[in-house]
């Protein structure tokens, strides 16, 4: 792993999925159904999450954390998609700012 994206893992990590949705855009273009693209991204994270716990890491696949980790990304992302974007809480905002520090 480069020191470049050590010292900046969450925006090379988004850098990297707005080249995926790139990708996904592409193949909804040509006429591909989203929903089939969805599952595709999905299927290629989880066997590259398998893949980086195998070969990157000695720790044991860490499920729980991996699934609350898309679940947070999924609902946000669909309040932002959906346009209904409901309050943080007090606590979710203390849990955000603890990841991001």
């Amino acid at each position: 792993m480069t020191e470049e994206w050590r010292n900046d893992d969450n925006e090379a990590s988004l850098r990297m999925a707005n080249e995926f949705v790139e990708v996904a855009n592409n193949k909804l273009s040509a006429g591909v159904d989203p929903v089939v693209i969805a599952s595709a991204i999905r299927h290629a994270a989880a066997n590259f999450t398998a893949f980086a716990y195998a070969h990157g890491t000695d720790d044991p696949l860490d499920s729980a954390s991996i699934m609350e980790e898309f679940l947070s990304l999924l609902e946000n992302y669909d309040r932002r998609r959906r346009g209904k974007a409901r309050s943080v809480t007090d606590l979710e905002r203390l849990v955000e700012q603890v990841k991001n520090e």
